[in-house]
């Protein structure tokens, strides 16, 4: 027994097998790690080039073409075999004009499948997201900008920008009221992805009290469309409140009412109309606002208090559309 507890000649082998799993773990941080840093890299930049071509798509196109276009470089790079395993692509719009783009797979490892509790493989998970900058829509002033001046109210109307990805509205701009007041303005130039937007600037009993108009403690109220278009036709906000009646002409002629020979309704206490058609250039797009909308007040429901005709924008064809990546 003394003897056994004296010999030394097997110490080699067992220090070996102790350090064997460490050594073995980390070479394989070092070669795996390395690996799999090569193939993210590699994923990365075609993910990028992915979501670029998404976004310069456009929101119609059918993205179905992201996983093989992300697969088959990466078999192109690395051929068939290992490199990664469940490879899946996806694509979603974020907002109007930001394309997202994932990519998530396994990278198998060598040497780290030999130490215990080590998974399989290193997982990856790469995004990117491209940003596309529409032509921006060109708005001719209103051929229309009618306020009832009989009214006892002082409405006041303005367009403005407005961009629902960030929720903020630009370029605002008074165009005309019921006081025969004259406004110098230039129709504001609103960037891709955003609408030509309504104000309605509303203030009760005051329209022959000029000193009441701008006065912030005066019985007033704001409305604002908050315009969005979807699929070529504009879709209005104003929170809620029933405001506004929308009719598309195909000629300027027919936006006037129907007793004098054009298609806008008229009465008192109706539902408005809503226009469905697109707003194409070289037609018109005829509101009608009540200045003290159903539930707020008294009102005859007959949307003629404010008249607005205004020509469907055009395009400025010099800001194409534009990506670039934003994340």
């Amino acid at each position: 027994m003394k003897t056994f507890w004296k010999e030394r000649s097997g110490n080699f082998a067992s220090m070996f097998a102790i350090l064997a799993v460490p050594v073995i773990g980390a070479a394989g941080i070092a070669i795996d790690y390395s690996r799999a840093l090569n193939v993210k890299s590699f994923i990365q930049a075609e993910t990028d080039q992915a979501a670029l071509a998404g976004a310069r798509m456009g929101m119609s196109a059918d993205t179905d073409f992201l996983s093989d276009y992300v697969r088959t470089a990466t078999i192109g790079r690395y051929g068939s075999g290992d490199w990664i395993a469940g490879l899946t692509v996806t694509g979603s719009w974020e907002t109007p004009t930001d394309f997202r783009v994932v990519s998530q797979g396994t990278v198998p490892v060598t040497l780290l499948s030999a130490v215990p509790g080590f998974p399989g493989g290193i997982d990856l998970d790469v995004r990117a997201v491209a940003r596309a900058a529409e032509p921006r829509m060109i708005y001719k002033a209103p051929e229309v900008a009618e306020l009832d001046p009989e009214a006892a109210d002082y409405n006041r109307i303005y367009v403005y920008c407005y961009d629902p990805v960030r929720n903020e509205r630009h370029h605002m701009t008074a165009i005309a009221d019921n006081a025969g007041t004259t406004y110098e303005y230039e129709m504001p130039r609103c960037d891709g992805g955003q609408a030509m937007s309504f104000r309605l600037m509303n203030v009760r009993d005051s329209r022959t009290r000029r000193g009441q108009w701008d006065n912030p403690r005066a019985e007033r109220y704001d409305y604002f469309s908050d315009t969005v278009v979807a699929a070529g036709v504009e879709e209005y906000d104003f929170q809620g409140w029933d405001i506004v009646e929308t009719v598309l002409c195909n000629t300027r002629a027919q936006c006037r009412p129907v007793s004098q020979g054009g298609i806008i309704p008229e009465g008192r206490e109706r539902t408005p109309q809503r226009a469905t058609g697109v707003c194409q250039p070289g037609k018109y797009m005829y509101y009608g606002f009540e200045d003290r909308p159903p539930g707020r007040g008294w009102t005859d429901r007959d949307y003629d208090d404010i008249r607005i005709v205004i020509s469907c924008p055009s395009v400025e064809t010099a800001g194409e559309r534009s990506v670039k990546l934003i994340r």
